[in-house]
């Protein structure tokens, strides 16, 4: 019986639901909004544009109204007319020179939009006088002597040609890439005497000029000459800047763009030309951004209509299955579900599932007995075990039988056996015990042996007893000393062990001596101990517990510790464990 051909497959419904309820309106009405959006967009920004203009403009126009009335004190203030009149009448050159160059250093110096200031009489043309704004030109005093001497050699001539026909008002002149305002001085009668002309330091005049929104480059026109020559002349119909507008005038052709403003100032027409970066222009329309939101929200929709499409077609027979494989983890196996016939899909996955959870329970009732037959195999194994706390109170039995027989050695090998015992088994589960602990293991250990080697056997120690409450890990110096008995005296029956414990630093060092000699077969040993290879499951019992040692203290205090075995001037073994001394040590404990 063919069960998947009585209805239609779910996955050709999701799609046709998808297809002809969602995809094509939706695309239909992005191409709609995409239009919208960017006609809204472009206007934002045609309109940002062109009022950030109006204002930088705005705010030039009222630097350059400032420096005219910066200006007029020169013509109002009769300092530099009576120390005019005053020398031509003793001809005191010095007290005049003095007075003159007071006065435009009081009032031009230190204002930052001024680069220069030159004022000369028209009787003497050729003696001209100067100050420099400090803070804007770093020039020294050599420096600003050629400024003044280009000013008489390429300006002068032009500035007294503009002069003439001046009056009392003012005139804006470029003079190779630099800007000038001139000004006449008159006296009571109105006749001009002196010429004040000021050199404009432009980055300060104009720096409102780079608030335009998405600026990239921009020019200024005096009567249509360019200041700066940019380059911007190239592709800037110039015949747009004869006639002042009201407004600035906006242009984007998708390849250049710019906007400019031409204002009457004084006797003098001034254009305002800003090169605008088309690509920032573009990328600020934000078309993908709002395209985004409007596809949040119909997939919003998408998901709500496929949501209740999914509960009743899918999530419904879906919750079925999972209570029907709850109830087998609860252990009901054989459990069977309802027979959905919602799609061919899940019928087929309802008898699927019934199926397997009849099999599994015969599975499981075929196999229960002989689990439990294996966990009682398992359990009388354990009880089989030997208890380690009873062979601890056998050996307090044997020790005290042989002090009553009087034979002192049995009893203290008996005690120093019990002591490594007690700290083997670790009780009370401690990380950490003093350093005199951990010595007294280390005792108990060289008591055994020096009872088997008697005289042939020496231990040598040099403790800082400053150090013996010092916390250190348990069972850190005891493998490390019978590795060097069974390296330095088994072999020959005899031999010495030197223990060596100091602080350097905020080190704790604990050095172990004996008279092996590492042989190139011993050195290739440690390094695969000490090294970060994988264990080998030959190695002895000894070896195993070097191991140990080296990678407890690297877990514990960092790579900088840990354990190093190797040959001294006198080529015998030396196997140095680093602890660090820190409080953390102590609230290790």
């Amino acid at each position: 019986m063919n069960i998947l051909g009585k209805r239609k497959s779910l996955k050709w419904k999701i799609v046709r639901m998808l297809l002809f309820g969602w995809l094509f309106p939706f695309l239909i009405l992005i191409l709609g909004m995409i239009y919208l959006v960017f006609s809204m967009i472009n206007d934002q920004i045609e309109k940002t544009i062109v009022v950030s203009t109006d204002k930088a403009v705005e705010i030039c126009n009222m630097e350059l109204q400032e420096m005219v009335r910066s200006s007029k004190t020169a013509s109002y203030n009769s300092t530099i007319r009576d120390s005019y009149l005053q020398y031509k009448k003793d001809n005191d050159n010095v007290l005049y020179k003095k007075a003159i160059q007071n006065f435009l250093a009081q009032q031009y110096k230190y204002d930052s939009r001024i680069l220069y200031s030159f004022l000369f009489f028209l009787e003497k043309p050729e003696e001209v006088f100067y100050t420099y704004n400090t803070y804007q030109d770093n020039n020294n005093g050599n420096q600003a002597y050629q400024r003044r001497e280009f000013f008489k050699e390429c300006v002068q001539e032009d500035v007294i040609e503009k002069s003439r026909n001046l009056d009392t008002g003012v005139i804006l002149m470029e003079k190779q890439g630099h800007l000038y305002m001139v000004r006449n001085l008159v006296d009571s009668s109105f006749n001009p005497y002196a010429v004040l002309v000021m050199e404009f330091q432009c980055q300060d005049m104009f720096e409102s000029l780079n608030s335009v929104w998405g600026i990239e480059n921009c020019e200024i026109y005096i009567d249509n000459i360019p200041l700066f020559k940019k380059g911007i002349e190239e592709w800037f119909d110039e015949s747009l800047i004869l006639k002042p507008t009201k407004d600035s005038v906006y242009f984007n052709n998708r390849k250049e763009a710019f906007v400019y403003k031409v204002i009457q100032w004084e006797r003098q027409q001034i254009a305002f030309v800003v090169e605008l970066d088309s690509k920032s222009i573009i990328d600020e329309t934000m078309i993908l951004q709002y395209t985004f939101i409007l596809a949040l929200v119909f997939m919003l929709i998408l998901i709500i209509v496929v949501f209740r499409f999914v509960h009743s077609k899918v999530n419904s027979p879906m919750t079925e299955l999972i209570k029907g494989a709850r109830e087998i983890a609860l252990g009901n196996y054989g459990h069977q579900v309802q027979v959905e016939n919602s799609s061919d899909e899940f019928e087929y996955l309802d008898k699927a599932f019934n199926t397997m959870s009849a099999e599994l329970k015969y599975q499981f009732e075929t196999i229960y007995e002989e689990q439990l037959a294996l966990k009682d195999a398992n359990i009388k194994a354990l009880q089989s075990q030997i208890n380690p706390h009873f062979l601890n109170n056998t050996l307090e039995i044997i020790n005290w039988e042989a002090r009553m027989n009087g034979n002192d050695k049995v009893s203290g090998m008996i005690e120093a056996l019990a002591t490594m015992l007690n700290a083997t088994m670790n009780r009370k589960q401690r990380r950490f015990v003093v350093l005199s602990e951990e010595l007294s293991y280390v005792d108990a250990y060289l008591y055994i042996i020096s009872s088997r080697y008697g005289e042939r056997f020496q231990v040598r120690r040099e403790i800082d007893n400053s150090l013996l409450q010092v916390p250190v890990p348990m069972l850190i110096i005891q493998p490390i000393v019978e590795n060097a008995v069974e390296h330095g005296v088994e072999e020959h029956k005899k031999g010495s062990v030197d223990i060596k414990i100091y602080g350097e630093s905020d080190k704790l060092y604990i050095k172990v001596i004996n008279d092996g000699i590492l042989k190139e077969s011993d050195k290739e040993k440690i390094h695969r101990l000490l090294g970060e290879g994988e264990d080998k499951l030959d190695e002895s019992h000894i070896s195993l517990g070097i191991r140990n040692v080296n990678r407890r203290l690297k877990i514990i205090y960092g790579e900088e510790c840990g354990l190093t075995i190797e040959s001294d001037e006198e080529n015998r073994t030396v196997s140095t464990i680093i602890v660090k001394l820190s409080q953390e040590n102590n609230k290790s404990q």
